[in-house]
């Protein structure tokens, strides 16, 4: 399809979609502390201040109309991160009492018939987790519990019941994700010229394997486990690749970005999406543009995993008549649509493809 059939459409900012961002707003009636609301802690929202949602929450994607599912605004929500049916959200956000902050996570059900007013629940996970994911099928959840040694890796059912831990890390800075049944995999967090690696960790016997390593590493496995999108950082550039797991060969792409800024396809697994800048920011990327100091402006790349090919899909600037920082990716089931933030403002995009 030509650059000129396809057309973005700008959503309204902080709407609840199925990707996860900074911009989520929930909502729940049950403040009180107990078994049925709690788990693990005395855990309750902040209070709500200045800052708040626009009321309209749900958004069907084809029709980007919008319709309320919750009437409290919940302030400052850092991360929301969506079963993969939309049946439930898990949403972190960070707290501070009496001078000690922490990072406190709840999940949290909806109906597909919720309506204004109706009672949702919500169940406290353990406090200053540092990563966590749901399974493909959306009905456990993985998370780093930070201890003395380290961390633990800990599977539970998505309310925090049924807690398993399947190992003991001596790392526990990594970001986790589960595209795989049985394979849970872990990043290192990126910086140009540190060494990085991640691992695969097999769900049943908690074995860990190291799957990649490099400088400045970035890495996002496809929805099968089998290909992994790459990303070398360090002196000034950033090179992307793929790691094909069963031949062991790594494929470069000719392109400078980082794996944070992409998204492997739902429906067709060895067909990705990255967005690339235009220009790599001055000084010592990626790091700077994690710590927001640095912004990139930048187009849709497709790339084809099985040729090896990449090739510039949509100039964001020209259709959008905007420059933008896109990260935070997620797609649509049928790879029709993809779905990211504009790092600059935390504004939500659409671009059909």
């Amino acid at each position: 399809m030509s650059i000129k059939n396809k057309k973005i459409i700008w959503g309204v900012a902080f709407v609840l979609l199925v990707v996860a961002g900074a911009f989520v707003y929930w909502w729940f009636f049950m403040r009180e502390t107990g078994p049925s609301t709690s788990l693990g802690v005395n855990g309750s929202f902040p209070e709500s201040g200045d800052l708040g949602g626009f009321g309209e929450l749900e958004t069907v994607v084809e029709e980007t109309t919008a319709r309320r599912i919750s009437n409290q605004t919940i302030p400052e929500i850092g991360e929301a991160l969506w079963k993969p049916d939309g049946s439930g959200v898990l949403v972190r956000y960070a707290k501070k009492v009496a001078g000690s902050e922490y990072i406190e996570s709840f999940f949290a059900s909806v109906g597909a018939a919720a309506s204004d007013g109706e009672q949702l629940r919500a169940s406290f996970l353990p406090r200053n987790i540092r990563t966590i994911a749901f399974s493909p099928t959306g009905n456990t959840i993985f998370y780093l519990s930070e201890n003395a040694n380290g961390a633990s890796g800990i599977l539970a059912g998505t309310d925090g019941t049924k807690k398993n831990t399947l190992f003991e890390l001596a790392l526990k800075d990594l970001t986790a994700n589960w595209s795989v049944n049985d394979s849970i995999f872990l990043t290192t967090r990126a910086s140009s010229g540190i060494a990085g690696h991640i691992f695969s960790v097999g769900t049943q016997s908690g074995t860990l394997e190291v799957v990649a390593s490099d400088t400045g590493l970035t890495a996002l496995p496809n929805r099968s486990g089998t290909l992994l999108l790459t990303g070398k950082s360090g002196e000034g550039a950033a090179l992307l690749s793929i790691f094909n797991r069963a031949k062991a060969e790594i494929t470069p792409l000719g392109i400078a970005t980082i794996a944070d800024k992409c998204v492997w396809g739902k429906k067709v697994r060895a067909t990705a999406y990255c967005a690339v800048p235009d220009a790599l920011p001055a000084g010592n990327f990626p790091d700077n543009w994690y710590q927001g100091t640095a912004q990139t402006r930048d187009s849709v790349w497709k790339i084809d995993a099985e040729d090896g090919r990449a090739d510039i899909d949509v100039n964001l600037r020209d259709e959008a008549s905007a420059s933008l920082d896109a990260f935070n990716f997620d797609i649509s089931p049928d790879d029709q649509y993809l779905i990211f933030q504009n790092k600059s403002d935390l504004t939500l995009w659409l671009l059909r493809l």
